[in-house]
């Protein structure tokens, strides 16, 4: 079942408190994006609702962007400005009802890269023959990056067990 990009995001944010670990919105761009892979890879199938656009850095969702821009580049420590209109309880009951695939996704990512920059991680989205690398246009913002991108380079990347 794939979710909302908001549900996905709001589950880094939370995690970043929980664990004094605050992501900034472009890591919390990454962060999205590389769950989302990694659950294209392993269950074939979206982890979000909405598609990736290839940005100058990095892959990005709209609605993630415009949700989290009042934090600018800061990291984001609380939540006040997300729910200053908003549920906050609305969020929270989505995530209590997370399927475990997701779940895993989310906690698969985060154990792997909460320590990795906002850098780092954009510059991993920029290597050579990536989904982002093979869709960006310099100075265009709206060009789609396809799943079936995404989901071929996640396999690729992630390493399959020996079979004895």
């Amino acid at each position: 079942m794939a979710y909302s990009a908001a549900i996905i995001a709001y589950a880094f944010v939370k995690k970043g408190i929980e664990d004094g670990n605050p992501v900034t919105q472009m890591k919390l761009q990454k962060l999205v994006y590389f769950a989302h892979g990694l659950h294209l890879a392993l269950y074939g199938e979206p982890l979000i609702s909405e598609k990736f656009q290839a940005w100058k850095f990095g892959p990005v969702v709209p609605a993630i962007y415009h949700e989290y821009k009042f934090y600018g580049s800061s990291p984001i420590v609380n939540t006040d400005l997300l729910f200053l209109f908003g549920d906050i309880e609305q969020y929270d009951d989505t995530l209590a009802k997370l399927d475990s695939k997701a779940k895993k996704a989310i906690a698969l990512t985060w154990g792997a890269l909460k320590d990795s920059s906002a850098i780092q991680l954009s510059n991993w989205t920029h290597k050579k023959d990536s989904p982002w690398e093979k869709n960006y246009t310099n100075g265009v913002s709206d060009i789609v990056i396809p799943n079936e991108e995404i989901q071929k380079y996640f396999k690729e990347q992630i390493p399959q067990p020996q079979v004895p």
